[in-house]
């Protein structure tokens, strides 16, 4: 009988598409049944936590699940009594593992408090967060995946911003770790786009920004969102030796973009930081596009790139008509750069949108703090525990692939 079952649960990971993501150690019909009852319902929003994880070096695919895993809810009743992907992620939480020593547990208690990362109260994950009525997450809202706002380390100040669900709460926690604790050093480009590009092409940036966060985007692995203004797009899989992703951040008249890799850039910096335009012709790198399955055959027909005369950036990243003063480019400046408080360009301050500049791509050993970034306290310590080490000055602008090897 326990063979039957063994071989039923193998069926049913083909069926959802989840062969390559998990796996379960069974020894007992017991456990056989509940792994039988698990998979009735869908993984999706948890396959690509893990999938990002994975690419990140926080677990190996597939995660395999053993009685530990298979019994951390009582009974169905306690399964059923919190949101889908929040169950299942106290079933595999605990198999991202963190360069810091933590993983992304969920622990509950009794009174029904929910911590995630750690067991502590300033830990405390509260789903459902009061949200306006207009707030796009709460216009979006999935009963099965619902809004959340966590303190923990993201914060020093201030109230917790919410994620558009428990899903986007972890990709941002694994890629936040990834941020801080990474041992290798990472490329960026910054730039500020006014309000005029969120309509090119047909607006496909503004739907970026006002669509369902929970919409796939194409050529993307995943997607996830914050406080309503910021979104992250991943594009780059775990077939790939390095990482790829977008965050773009509504600043009400205008839009503010980044493109971060752990790859090296093999354009002139000129070129790479033009990647950030809405226009299709633009293209990423050729890694990336590599990693997209773009043809990399028409860039010579191109002509190499488009001249500041025709309508993009000028040296301090703004875009048609912007200011020309460096002084107010940086996200962190509060109101007058991200149009919100300081305590959310504290948010902010994680190797987000403040690791940004000027517009040229820089790059920071340990997720470095770059130039006039604002870190608390909590990110602070958390660097410190997971590097023992200084962190690597930014390389300076106009070098490129010269310094690959230095």
């Amino acid at each position: 009988m326990l063979e039957l079952v063994q071989q039923h649960i193998e069926e049913e990971l083909v069926r959802l598409g989840l062969q390559d993501v998990l796996s379960f150690t069974i020894s007992d019909l017991e456990s056989g049944f509940k792994v039988v009852y698990l998979l009735e319902r869908s993984w999706e929003e948890v396959a690509e936590v893990l999938q990002l994880a994975s690419q990140c070096g926080c677990c190996t695919l597939p995660v395999n699940l053993t009685a530990d895993d298979i019994n951390k809810h009582a009974d169905e009743t306690a399964y059923m009594s919190v949101p889908r992907v929040l169950a299942q992620l106290m079933v595999v939480g605990r198999r991202v593992r963190f360069s810091d020593g933590s993983c992304l547990q969920i622990f509950r208690h009794p009174n029904g408090e929910v911590r995630a990362i750690k067991d502590e109260p300033a830990f405390r994950l509260a789903l459902n967060p009061h949200l306006a009525a207009h707030h796009l997450y709460q216009r979006h809202r999935r009963q099965d995946d619902p809004p959340v706002s966590v303190r923990g380390e993201w914060v020093s100040v201030g109230d917790p911003f919410p994620d558009a669900s428990v899903s986007s709460f972890a990709k941002r926690a694994i890629l936040d770790h990834f941020l801080i604790l990474m041992t290798h050093k990472t490329n960026r480009t910054f730039t500020r786009l006014n309000s005029w590009f969120r309509r090119v092409g047909d607006g496909r940036l503004d739907d970026l920004l006002t669509q369902s966060p929970h919409t796939p985007v194409a050529g993307c692995i995943t997607t996830f969102s914050q406080d309503g203004r910021l979104r992250y797009l991943v594009l780059t899989d775990s077939s790939h030796k390095f990482v790829v992703w977008i965050w773009i951040l509504d600043e009400g008249n205008g839009v503010a973009l980044q493109v971060e890799t752990t790859d090296w850039p093999v354009w002139p910096l000129s070129e790479w930081h033009h990647t950030c335009s809405t226009d299709n012709s633009r293209r990423n790198s050729p890694s990336i596009r590599s990693s997209r399955g773009a043809d990399d055959s028409d860039d010579d027909e191109d002509g190499g790139g488009e001249s500041e005369a025709e309508g993009d950036d000028d040296d301090d990243g703004d875009v048609d008509g912007g200011d020309d003063d460096d002084d107010d480019m940086h996200p962190n400046d509060g109101q007058e750069a991200s149009g919100g408080s300081d305590e959310y360009s504290e948010l902010l301050g994680r190797e987000g949108p403040s690791s940004a500049h000027t517009g040229q791509p820089s790059c920071g050993g340990r997720g470095g703090e770059g130039v006039g970034v604002r870190v608390s306290p909590g990110i602070r310590e958390l660097r410190e525990k997971g590097q023992g080490a200084p962190n690597s000055a930014h390389a300076p602008a106009g070098k490129g692939n010269k310094d690959r090897g230095s």
